[in-house]
């Protein structure tokens, strides 16, 4: 997270302040702005500018910055000097922002490429693998919910409105936006919307992150929105005579250190996805500097994922080129939510040691991800009791029985229907929290069932 403001007018007390560590010194990020004298910038530059939780340096006086460049002019940290206040305040604004959403964790989830379908991932109780599957099938509910549900698109878009307004009574900054949201939502796109610095992406990407069915659900509209925007832009690029998609793209990221070793370094072969939708450049040096140092800190390490985009028709994972929407300037692009990559190898980079894992983004002409996907796929369109006994026996497997119990009572509250399948629904609240070792909660789902 990011610091508070913290400010000093003595140069030893700002580099006592830095290097002191403690618990919670360690968690945050900061940014430093130097605007004294000479000397003192001096002594503050040459101590800490190895500090790795200082992720950017500014000078506001034009001498410190033309003294000091000798000795730190390889240091990237520096992002220049300003003598505007204005010039400097929008800097600082767009680096505070990228910097909150590059040092954002990754949701992911793995398959370690044994050849299973959602009945033997029950029997087995893989609850690593439970995991992956429980996203997709997740995934496939968010964007296909409407060809079952009784509900119209403003329908669903006041009630995510009507949730935000509940969610943030107090805030008027977050109800502006929301009032900017509701009345503007279709004068702009949802990648222009996503992009916005307010609560709106970030709970977005935890939901995602988390699998918080809740907010998803109340969500679901800008999501499948925003997934279909996506999905247009890229169906529209490989039409295009003209296209100027790059071959690799990349995402720079701290990530925990037994994570990274549990995880993926022992996998290659192995499919992983990305719950949440992931920005890239493709720029390799600033995916670069947003990894970081390569250094281990805080028992989180810098990663490097470049990924070799599919540039065809038969991908199922759609990206879309961001700058002429966001108005940025930095390669970015933007690919949907749940996507799935094969882990091809790992290298690390010559410089800084830093491990690069080479992504390969799935076709649907990958054997393995398409039986997984068509069986899921059929497992929730031949019938909706199929689809919730496999759900439901994927999230007790990961023994989340009070998630398992939030996912049916919002489909039973959100979907019509019919009374057999209602009673299937009951039941397995049941069976929940019958796993859950509260058995009259349980009793009275199993009586509802057969009522």
């Amino acid at each position: 997270m990011l610091a508070p403001l913290e400010r000093f007018s003595d140069a030893d007390q700002c580099v006592e302040f830095l290097t002191s560590t403690n618990d919670e010194k360690q968690k945050m990020l900061y940014f430093l702005i130097l605007s004294g004298t000479h000397e003192s910038s001096e002594v503050i530059l040459k101590t800490i500018h190895d500090f790795p939780n200082i992720i950017s340096i500014y000078i506001l006086k034009e001498e410190i910055y033309e003294d000091s460049i000798s000795l730190l002019k390889n240091d990237e940290k520096i992002y220049g000097r300003f003598t505007a206040i204005a010039c400097f305040y929008e800097q600082l604004k767009q680096r505070m922002l990228q910097s909150e959403r590059e040092h954002e964790q990754l949701g992911f989830d793995v398959w370690h490429g044994t050849e299973m379908t959602p009945v033997t991932l029950i029997q087995r109780k893989n609850k690593q693998e439970a995991m992956f599957m429980y996203g997709q099938l997740l995934k496939l509910f968010l964007l296909d919910t409407y060809e079952t549900e009784d509900v119209t698109y403003d329908d669903a878009f006041k009630k995510m409105i009507s949730f935000f307004r509940q969610s943030y009574p107090n805030s008027r900054s977050h109800l502006d936006f929301i009032e900017r949201l509701q009345s503007q939502y279709k004068n702009y796109t949802p990648i222009y919307w996503y992009a916005l610095d307010s609560f709106l992406y970030r709970l977005v990407n935890k939901a995602l992150r988390e699998h918080d069915v809740e907010l998803l659900v109340e969500m679901r509209i800008f999501i499948r929105d925003l997934h279909q925007q996506i999905v247009h832009l890229y169906e529209n690029e490989i039409r295009s005579e003209n296209t100027m998609v790059p071959s690799t793209v990349y995402r720079g990221v701290l990530m925990p250190v037994n994570e990274f070793e549990k995880k993926i370094l022992n996998h290659t072969g192995g499919l992983l996805s990305v719950n949440s939708f992931l920005s890239t450049t493709s720029n390799k040096e600033l995916a670069l500097a947003f990894a970081g140092t390569g250094q281990i800190y805080r028992n989180e390490m810098a990663v490097l994922f470049a990924i070799s985009l599919v540039h065809d028709a038969t991908t199922s994972a759609p990206f879309a080129f961001a700058d002429p929407i966001i108005g940025g300037a930095e390669s970015e692009y933007l690919l949907t939510m749940g996507t799935v990559y094969r882990i091809r190898n790992i290298e690390h980079l010559a410089d800084n040691g830093i491990p690069c894992v080479h992504l390969l983004l799935t076709s649907d002409n990958d054997p393995q991800l398409t039986s997984l996907t068509n069986y899921t796929y059929r497992s929730i369109r031949d019938t909706d009791e199929r689809f919730l006994t496999y759900i439901g026996a994927i999230l007790n497997i990961m023994g989340d029985h009070g998630k398992a119990a939030e996912f049916y009572k919002i489909f039973l509250e959100n979907i019509n229907l019919d009374d057999g399948k209602r009673a299937t629904a009951l039941h397995n609240l049941g069976s929940c929290y019958t796993s859950a070792g509260l058995y009259t909660t349980a009793i009275n789902y199993f009586l509802q069932a057969l009522a």
